[in-house]
């Protein structure tokens, strides 16, 4: 293949089929998904003596064994669905036990810490190739001896982080301090063990990216998101977003953009939804609006209450 990583560079991309994924094999990044169009089939012969043959379960790298290990069923029925006797059920409760018991700490720890990513990623609504790059950065981690002396939540926390500015979704740190009950000062200290000891270079976040998360969140129509981009774009341009946080340089051009078009948010919501201060809000959009010469008039009282706008289609 000609693709290149677009995390570390490597060319060394390798095509997962049983997975579904694209992925790269020094860094582990998953960079695409693989769509298989092709029909299922196991092999079994027929009674015309016709061989098939059908997969099984996709090997996931969310799941501790990859999704290769078996299972022992709860249903204590036979074949023919009648019940089985007192000792047999005994015995396949014993069984389960042992087949559920591993020797090996290592997997232990990834079952434990893929259970939590997986509560992370859909308390944070985490794409499947966000979690995927997650889980290959933690296996990572613990494959180096990294995980030791360390919380299972803060390094999955700041693997999670590290994924989602790695695929541009937008997630903030303190989404993660609040989803995993550990302090973003733990969480950033992780990060750096990973940058610095599995050399993972994240990608820069954008606040374009942070843009559709607050507008859903705020509720405001198209047209004010179309004139924060705008905003957005005019700021890029003049290096006013320069050593400042993605997520405040958004918030700062969605208030603007809803006192341009008169759809007004007020700036607690704004900067509660932002995850930032009501002070560092005024402080960037002072920044943006002086340097930009946009004129606003910030209302007091009553004429701050918000106004929501009819969406289209709505009745």
């Amino acid at each position: 293949m000609n693709e290149k990583c677009t995390d570390c560079g490597s060319t060394r991309i390798i095509e997962r089929y049983r997975e579904g994924t694209i992925v790269c094999s020094d860094c582990g990044l998953v960079i695409d998904q693989i769509i298989d169009s092709r029909s299922e089939v196991t092999t079994h012969i027929t009674n015309n003596g016709e061989k098939i043959a059908r997969t099984g379960a996709p090997v996931t790298v969310l799941r501790a064994d990859m999704g290769l290990s078996t299972e022992i069923g709860y249903h204590n029925r036979d074949a023919n669905g009648g019940k089985i006797s007192v000792l047999t059920r005994d015995r396949l409760r014993r069984l389960r036990w042992l087949n559920s018991r591993t020797s090996k700490s290592e997997v232990r720890n990834l079952r434990v810490a893929l259970r939590e990513l997986k509560r992370m990623s859909s308390t944070l609504e985490l794409s499947q190739n966000t979690s995927s790059t997650a889980s290959m950065y933690y296996r990572k981690a613990l494959k180096a001896k990294l995980i030791r002396g360390r919380s299972i939540n803060s390094m999955v926390a700041a693997a999670i982080y590290l994924a989602a500015r790695q695929h541009n979704f937008p997630v903030v740190i303190k989404d993660l301090e609040e989803n995993s009950q550990v302090d973003k000062k733990v969480i950033a200290r992780c990060m750096r063990v990973y940058m610095q000891e599995l050399n993972i270079k994240p990608e820069r976040s954008t606040p374009e990216s942070m843009i559709p998360r607050l507008a859903s969140e705020l509720d405001i129509t198209p047209e004010t998101k179309n004139e924060a981009l705008k905003i957005l774009r005019e700021t890029r341009n003049n290096r006013l977003d320069v050593g400042k946080s993605p997520m405040s340089i958004a918030a700062a051009a969605i208030y603007l953009a809803c006192l341009r078009t008169g759809e007004r948010r007020t700036q607690q919501m704004v900067a509660k939804i932002a995850k930032t201060t009501p002070v560092t809000l005024r402080n960037r959009y002072r920044e943006i609006s002086e340097a930009l010469t946009i004129d606003v008039e910030v209302k007091r009282g009553a004429a701050a209450t918000p106004v929501y706008f009819k969406k289209p289609f709505e009745d």
